[in-house]
């Protein structure tokens, strides 16, 4: 507790330390401020700055001197005037400029001053500190130039108010502070004395006129005006004015206009003229007159018929007038009044004097040979009309004149194919205009030639201009018809006529912006309108209203082709130049194509297969671009028939690669036979087959040798079974009717085979495709020469020649060889195919021989047992 009490009171004590200390220094900067200032004013009594001049001539030279006084103050000898400071504006003056009159008067020399303004300040070195001694404001211009009077004006407010006030011409700037003062002294006759004293006003620059009140304006005025400044001071020239002269009237009144009577293009006005002037025969007068839808007035001269009528003529009739008028003294110095009250008037009616401008529209005739002729006119102006138009007078020029009258801006008539005049005028109250006339001329008329090179152009938001060619032939005229192009509006024809010797014209009724007009320049010959040109425009286009809604006609693997439908007029706003086709797929960038305006549909191509694409379409003028509504499309996986030209590709090369094989197989058929059915060893062509008991192979050769060396051999054929008559021994060949060969002899004949030193049996090891007439021709001439085993005669009957058959196999294999003479020795030479049957075959039966036949055939299909049976 003692010590939280201790700290506090430290506290405190601290704080009241730090306010005393704070209060100390305050008052001590106090001190030092007010020493400061007693010390100023202290130096600056004891100095006086002189400068010569006071007002400064801009470019001249500027003198100065700062005085050190000795009577108020006490110098010491540390003092001197070196150690004065010259300052132009905080600046320090050049040294060089620095010079001293004596011990006590500094001065300082500025050759040319170019400041139209400055503070001069003297300052004196004083303890290494400067002390400021005096300061003054240098100020310099230029003296004033002699003023002009302009002119003067008095006024008689009333009979006993009355002043002058007048005008002069200050001359050039002078920079410094200068006064004007007017100068207005009543004099005796023409200001040759003077009776009263100048009265006089003074203005500054900036007004360059005073008034000053006078007694009798009846009098003459001594009047000049003085200009004064720093520099010097100029008069002007005096002026000696009659205050009556110069007065200025008040405006008069007009209190009524009306028409005149006597002339129709005059009006009649009522006045009041101002009361100081007394007789307007001494006046002046002007008048301002304008029609109501004009802008600008005309200002004329007025003779006043007495003061209280006017007359103004050379006006327009029935035209509606405002009317102002002026007056003023004859006098040339005399000012004009100011403009009277205006007042309305309307001139008389006079007969309509321009004709009409008239044209007509003629459609096509009809089932009937009737053509409706549309008769159009615009109305006169007000200039022309010069009334109101009461109604319209149309004359039909047929057989006999038929006469029509109208209050509307046309009339429509159905004539047959022809020619016809019309003659069309307007009348008002006063009379009629003169007559316009046209011709319709008959549908089997040769028209004129057209005109070329029609061009159309914006010439602001509401106006088109329109320019052409002028055609070869002379014309006396043109015709320039429009009319909107909508949906929805219809088509009201406008119409403006264009002289000859003009190429362009400017139309204005009717146009709107971004509307479409379609526009006709008719050439006129001799007032016959010739083929018209025909052109579109826009007097200001702007965004399409909408946009096209776009949809898919036909979509595609990696393409879709879109379309949409035409904008409708009253939509485009515009020339529709191009159509810009966006589409993106979700992952993928935005990409676009630019489609003219004249198509409406388009081919997106380069697409991926199976992928969805947003589509949008913007429509484009030359103002501007508007988008649609998107559309969401998925191109297709394949095209249309792409799978069943695939599959027609796959079929086309399945069949290719299988009549391939089947070549290939033909033609490799050996080689595939060997590998899927290889040969089965036949035991018929075994050696084991072919060989002969070496016993039965002597006895065939002692046969053989005991026979005559030639045999003839005679063969019969019967089916598959060939019989071979041998020396009156049968011998049997059963042959492969499957394949149908024939075996075929290696050697000539056999003949040949018994010139051999081995004496075999011929063996047809070779087959070929022959008739059977051939196989007798070819066995006929055949000789055999069996040989014979090393069994005896005896032995080899005892067993019975043996009839061998061979039975033909369905095996693709060889036919097994029923008997070979062949030694197992002999390998390449194959056995006869022809076996003997006893000669006691001849006492048998045929059933008998087919038995031992058959017996036969059934051993040569185990040539095996038939050998083990020989043996």
């Amino acid at each position: 507790m003692v010590s939280v009490l201790t700290r506090f009171v430290r506290t405190v004590t601290s704080m009241a330390a730090d306010v005393c200390f704070s209060k100390l220094e305050i008052w001590f900067r106090l001190v030092l401020l007010i020493g400061a200032g007693a010390a100023d004013v202290f130096w600056k009594n004891c100095s006086h700055m002189t400068l010569n001049p006071p007002v400064l001539h801009l470019g001249r030279p500027l003198r100065a001197s700062c005085q050190l006084k000795n009577e108020d103050c006490d110098f010491d000898s540390s003092v001197d005037p070196t150690d004065i400071v010259w300052r132009m504006d905080e600046e320090d003056i050049s040294r060089s400029h620095y010079s001293v009159l004596n011990d006590r008067v500094p001065t300082v020399i500025i050759p040319s001053f170019n400041r139209l303004k400055g503070n001069l300040t003297c300052y004196i070195r004083y303890n290494e500190l400067l002390h400021l001694l005096q300061w003054a404001e240098v100020k310099a211009g230029f003296p004033p130039k002699k003023p002009r009077l302009l002119f003067c004006t008095s006024y008689w407010t009333s009979f006993l108010i009355q002043n002058i006030t007048c005008n002069w011409d200050a001359g050039p700037e002078t920079y410094l502070e200068t006064n004007f003062t007017l100068h207005i002294s009543e004099t005796i006759g023409n200001c040759s004395a003077r009776y009263l004293e100048p009265k006089n006003c003074t203005t500054r620059r900036i007004k360059n006129s005073c008034m000053v009140l006078v007694s009798n304006l009846a009098s003459y005025h001594d009047i000049w005006v003085t200009a004064k400044n720093g520099l010097g001071t100029e008069t002007s020239n005096h002026m000696c004015l009659d205050g009556m002269l110069i007065v200025k009237f008040k405006a008069p009144q007009i209190i009524e206009v009306k028409q005149d009577a006597q002339q129709n293009d005059c009006l009649l006005g009522h006045w009041e003229m101002p009361f100081e002037m007394v007789n307007h025969s001494k006046a002046a007068f002007e008048i301002q007159y304008k029609a109501l839808d004009e802008d600008k007035g005309i200002q004329v001269p007025l003779t006043a018929l007495n003061s209280t009528f006017f007359r103004q003529c050379n006006l327009l009739p029935y035209t509606e007038y405002q009317l102002k008028i002026r007056c003023k003294q004859k006098a040339e110095t005399s000012p004009w009044s100011e403009w009277s009250n205006e007042n309305t008037g309307i001139t008389s009616e006079c007969a309509p004097a321009h004709k009409l401008e008239i044209w007509r529209s003629i459609e096509a005739a009809d089932s009937n040979g009737t053509r409706r002729v549309r008769l159009m006119w615009k109305p006169l102006k007000k200039n022309a009309a010069n009334g109101k138009i009461l109604g319209y007078r149309v004359n039909l020029h047929e057989s006999e004149i038929q006469a029509f009258n109208t209050s509307d801006l046309e009339y429509s008539f159905h004539l047959a194919d022809g020619n016809y005049r019309i003659q069309v005028s307007a009348y008002n109250s006063v009379g009629k205009s003169p007559e316009a006339q046209i011709v319709i001329p008959s549908s089997n008329e040769l028209g004129f030639p057209p005109l070329s090179h029609v061009f159309a152009s914006s010439n602001g938001n509401s106006s088109l201009l329109i320019q052409w060619k002028s055609p070869s032939m002379t014309t006396t005229g043109y015709v320039v018809e429009w009319c909107v192009v909508s949906e929805k509006i219809a088509c009201n024809i406008n119409w403006q006529n264009v002289p000859a010797n003009s190429t362009k014209a400017i139309v204005q009724d009717n146009i709107e912006p971004m509307r479409l007009y379609s526009i006709l320049v008719y050439p006129l010959y001799d007032s016959l309108p010739g083929i018209p040109a025909s052109t579109q425009a826009y007097s200001k286009e702007g965004a399409p209203r909408s946009s096209p809604v776009i949809r898919s006609k036909q979509i595609w693997k990696t393409k879709v082709q879109l379309e949409w439908d035409e904008l409708p007029i009253d939509d485009r706003n515009g020339f529709i130049r191009n159509y810009t086709v966006l589409y993106k797929n979700k992952n993928g960038m935005l990409k676009s194509a630019v489609v003219n305006g004249s198509e409406n549909n388009y081919i997106l191509s380069g697409l991926s297969a199976n992928t969805v694409y947003d589509v949008n379409i913007m429509v484009s003028t030359d103002a501007g671009s508007t988008a649609g509504s998107s559309l969401t499309i998925t191109t297709k996986t394949f095209d249309d028939g792409e799978i069943e030209a695939f599959l027609m590709v796959i079929f086309l090369f399945s069949l290719l690669m299988a009549l391939i094989v089947i070549a290939a197989c033909i033609y490799q058929r050996h080689r595939i036979k060997k590998h899927f059915w290889p040969n089965v060893p036949d035991p018929a062509n075994s050696s084991l087959a072919k060989w002969m008991p070496k016993k039965l192979w002597q006895d065939v050769k002692e046969l053989q040798e005991e026979q005559s060396p030639k045999i003839q051999v005679q063969v019969v054929c019967c089916g598959s079974l060939t019989k071979a008559n041998i020396s009156s021994i049968n011998y049997y060949w059963i042959q492969d009717v499957k394949h149908g060969n024939y075996p075929r002899s290696e050697t000539n004949s056999l003949n040949e085979a018994n010139s051999s030193n081995k004496q075999s049996l011929q063996v047809f090891s070779s087959w070929q495709s022959e008739s059977d007439a051939q196989a007798l021709d070819n066995f006929h001439n055949l000789h055999l020469a069996p040989e014979h085993s090393n069994v005896t005669t005896n032995d080899y009957k005892k067993h019975g020649n043996p009839t061998f058959a061979v039975i033909a196999s369905d095996s693709i294999q060889p036919l097994f060889s029923c008997l070979s003479p062949n030694t197992p020795s002999e390998e390449h030479n194959q056995s006869s195919l022809f076996h003997s049957i006893p000669d006691n075959s001849n006492d048998k039966t045929l059933q008998e021989l087919n038995g031992i036949v058959d017996e036969q055939e059934l051993l040569c299909s185990f040539p095996f047992l038939m050998n083990l049976n020989i043996g």
